[in-house]
């Protein structure tokens, strides 16, 4: 599944290809990932329309309008964005043509993907009861959300309401990178773990932003290339597989503390 930092370089390759460019045609392949406006009403506000910016919150992209409304994605499983002109795709779900000849499509092969026509994206973050930014967010507020708040820490990271942006490949990757066990208990972190746990959560997803979310190109001090290898942790001991609010989670019993 597509999480922050993914989402963050589908902004960028929107914002690198898709700009200031006329929109002629809109094609929707597959209507049901429409949440929120019909085929018709979607073409209608599109047609002779540009995209000006993108903004990313969490893992939900705004694709800004000329007319300052928003094209928004939810990227589900598999989804993701290609800039194409003659190119045949078997799995775009919309796909919107440009005066240029060249086309932005969102091609989504699991289909569970989203799409929606957002008039005030601060609404609709509010509507999806949303947490802080993960990239956004600062220690202070970091901090008051872990006040009396009780659970596991995994499942906690996981939790969209509570922070946005994580998904299950990173959490693990911040819990190995922060010495903490996904196991432990969210409100038994005292000041120095959750300063810890704060540094390496911007610090591992600028890391992949930089890194192109390329698994096989992270560092090898990174958990992720490690998780389809040899079963050992990048410092060479074993790691462990558990289920932490019914995901799958890998870490380093060695290395990772239980609070």
């Amino acid at each position: 599944m597509p999480e922050l930092p993914s989402v963050e370089i589908f902004k960028r390759f929107l914002e690198s290809t898709s700009l200031k460019q006329e929109i002629r045609s809109v094609k929707v392949n597959n209507p049901e990932i429409l949440m929120n406006t019909s085929r018709a009403e979607l073409t209608d506000e599109l047609r002779g329309q540009e995209f000006i910016q993108g903004k990313r919150y969490g893992k939900y992209l705004f694709a800004q309008l000329k007319n300052n409304n928003y094209l928004t994605f939810h990227f589900g499983m598999t989804g993701y964005l290609k800039y194409f002109q003659k190119e045949s795709h078997p799995y775009i779900r919309l796909q919107i043509e440009f005066t240029n000849g060249y086309k932005l499509g969102f091609d989504d092969m699991r289909k569970f993907g989203k799409v929606w026509l957002t008039r005030d994206p601060e609404e609709f973050l509010k509507e999806k009861k949303l947490g802080p930014d993960a990239l956004e967010i600062d220690f202070k507020t970091f901090r008051k959300l872990f006040k009396k708040r009780e659970g596991q820490l995994k499942p906690l990271l996981l939790n969209q309401n509570f922070i946005a942006g994580i998904g299950n490949l990173y959490a693990d990757e911040i819990l190995y990178q922060s010495s903490i066990h996904p196991l432990s208990k969210a409100d038994r972190l005292d000041e120095p773990e959750l300063r810890l746990l704060f540094n390496e959560m911007k610090r591992v997803l600028y890391k992949a932003i930089d890194y192109e979310d390329r698994i096989d190109t992270l560092p090898s001090s990174f958990l992720l290339p490690h998780r389809y290898l040899n079963g050992e942790c990048p410092q060479g001991e074993a790691l462990k597989i558990i289920k932490a609010g019914g995901r799958t989670t890998y870490f380093c019993p060695e290395h990772q503390k239980l609070f």
